[in-house]
């Protein structure tokens, strides 16, 4: 007997890696789930370019954007842009691009834009955390 292998699972595995709610392949996460079909279009040179809008943004906004629940902005060195608001499932190409003046992108660092894609991933698209 041992804890399940699903990730914050503390049920028991009595026989094999999983307990019974996870035993079954369709109750678990999937680690390996394809990419969403709108990725395609971070690929593309009008954001990835040498002219592009990724390129752009961290220019303009070289420190990271995140702002601390107490208020204290971070101090790291932006590597990241991250969309404020979701496009994938609109197809917005408008929201894409950061909107006039990018006003829907934000220079992240890697922690922290790893931090907002993993609540995002867990808690659903609804409730991104906004800058």
């Amino acid at each position: 007997m041992k804890f399940c292998e699903e990730g914050q699972c503390a049920g028991i595995a009595a026989t094999g890696n999983f307990c019974p709610l996870h035993s079954d392949p369709v109750n678990r996460k999937e680690r390996n789930a394809p990419r969403h079909a709108m990725d395609a279009w971070y690929r593309r040179r009008e954001w990835r370019g040498v002219y592009g809008v990724r390129g752009m943004k961290i220019r303009r906004n070289p420190i990271c954007e995140f702002v601390e629940t107490d208020g204290t902005h971070c101090t790291r060195r932006a590597c990241d842009v991250h969309h404020t608001r979701p496009w994938k499932d609109t197809e917005d190409w408008f929201v894409f691009l950061g909107g006039i003046d990018m006003e829907f992108l934000q220079s992240l660092c890697k922690r922290h834009h790893s931090g907002i894609t993993m609540h995002e991933l867990m808690f659903g698209p609804d409730k991104k955390l906004e800058k």
